[in-house]
This record gives C-alpha cells, structure tokens and sequence, in this order.
C-alpha cells in the first residue's frame, strides 16, 4: 500500500511539474469569423414572403409598397467571413462580421419580419506561441423585430430586440488555460424612453430590454467586436509548492517502507 502511495505521489509531482513547465499562454490569435441565419419567421410565424440568400448571409421579407421608391424587399445582410491574425489575449477587441439593415417601405397588407436567430462561429488558431486550428466555437444572436408604425412621433425608427445578450459568449480550454471569448457590438444598447415603453406594449413584460434601433427607408449597420481573455490561473508559486507537497509525501512513503 505503501509503495503505491509513493508511486502516485511521485507520479503526481512530476505530472504538475510537466504541465507548469510545458503550458505556455497564448498571447495573440488567428481567427476566422463567418456568421449565417439559421432561423427566421413573420408576423404570421411562418416564413411566408421571406428569403435567405444561398450562402445564408442575406435574409429578405415583405412586400413593397406601392409608394416604394426601391421596390426592394427589406433585409438583413451579414458581411462575412472576417479573418485576421490582430487578436491580443485580454487585449482590445478586433472587427468582426457586421449586419446591415436595409429598412425600405413595405405594404402593412402583408406580414413583416419578427423573429430572427443568427449563428456565429469562429475558429481560433494560435498565433503566439504557433499552434493548430482549434475546433469552432458557435454562439447564437436571438432578435425580435418590431416595425413601428411610421406615423408615431414618439418611435420613429423600428426595434431590433435581443432575447438573450449574454448569448454571444464562450469559453475553451487550450494548453491548461480557460479562455473567455464574446462578441460586442457598438449598436446594441439598453433600450430606454418611448422604445422600452413600445416594447412593454408589445410583449406585456416591464423589463430592461436589449437592442438596437433602425433608419427607416434606409440602412443601418451595427458592427460587432471580439475579444478573448484568459481565466485565472494559481499562482507560480501554488504550483511549485503542491508539486513539492506531493514529491515530498511520496519521498516520506519510501522512507517510511526502508524502515
């Protein structure tokens, strides 16, 4: 018993050593970010006067109104993929995918957009220390759409509201370090005033709400952002004192067997 004690001790030590020694922190990254919709639906809740372009980076709804000055169908279009080598570990956010909308004037005879689910995902590859690709990590943009009635003073751009903002984030374990990642985007914000209080109209709930606000007859654009951190690690220190910890339980047992 006690020569397996001992064993797994010293097998312990040299286990935390080698990882202590060999795990290197990934200070800058390679990424390829690429987004596409994955799920949408009208008023109606069906997908009835809507399109989603072959690569699934446009989707396009309505039907124009007669006083159209376009006669295009409304849309939303994802401007991707985005790769780059510029990414710094607990470092300032780089420009990914963006999403335009090109708000024109649609007949309130037929059913407009309400619902939306964007799919992201990015794949990190480390750049300093080099390293492989590592496998894509997905996250997901959730939105109700509200078209406000274009003779409301008080709300005269539409609503993009998102169902769950904490939705674009993630973690991967990489070399014995946990990085954090998340998507951010300059357009996106509390909704507050005559917004919030059209929302609360709308789905019967007085909560804050997240989203962002469009031009009508017209585009706007919000550009999203991503950034990495890493999580805590014990201190060199910690480390050095269980492996010593664990040496020396294991070089105890041996004595402790000789005599």
């Amino acid at each position: 018993m006690k020569k397996k004690l001992a064993a797994t001790c010293l097998a312990a030590a040299f286990i935390f050593s080698a990882t202590f020694a060999s795990a290197a922190l990934v200070t800058q990254w390679s990424y390829v970010n690429d987004a596409t919709f994955v799920d949408w639906s009208n008023e109606d809740v069906n997908q009835d006067y809507m399109v989603l372009s072959p690569d699934g980076r446009t989707l396009s709804w309505g039907v124009p109104s007669v006083f159209s000055k376009t006669g295009l169908q409304s849309s939303l279009v994802i401007d991707g993929p985005v790769a780059g080598n510029d990414l710094m570990t607990s470092g300032s956010a780089v420009e990914v995918v963006s999403i335009t909308h090109f708000n024109y004037l649609m007949s309130s005879a037929f059913p407009n957009l309400a619902y939306g689910k964007v799919e992201a995902n990015v794949e990190f590859t480390p750049f300093l220390p080099a390293g492989l690709p590592l496998p894509a990590e997905t996250t997901y943009l959730e939105f109700l759409f509200f078209e406000t009635p274009n003779s409301n003073v008080a709300t005269p751009m539409d609503i993009f509201v998102l169902t769950d903002p904490g939705a674009t984030s993630g973690a991967f374990n990489y070399d014995g370090y946990t990085y954090n990642f998340s998507f951010l985007s300059d357009g996106f914000g509390l909704l507050t005033g005559a917004y919030h209080d059209y929302i609360v109209s709308q789905l019967g709930v007085d909560t804050d709400y997240y989203g962002w606000l469009a031009n009508e007859d017209g585009s706007t654009s919000a550009q999203f952002y991503l950034g990495i951190s890493v999580a805590p690690v014990p201190e060199p220190a910690t480390m050095l004192l269980l492996g010593a910890g664990l040496l020396g339980l294991g070089l105890a047992a041996r004595r402790n067997k000789k005599n």
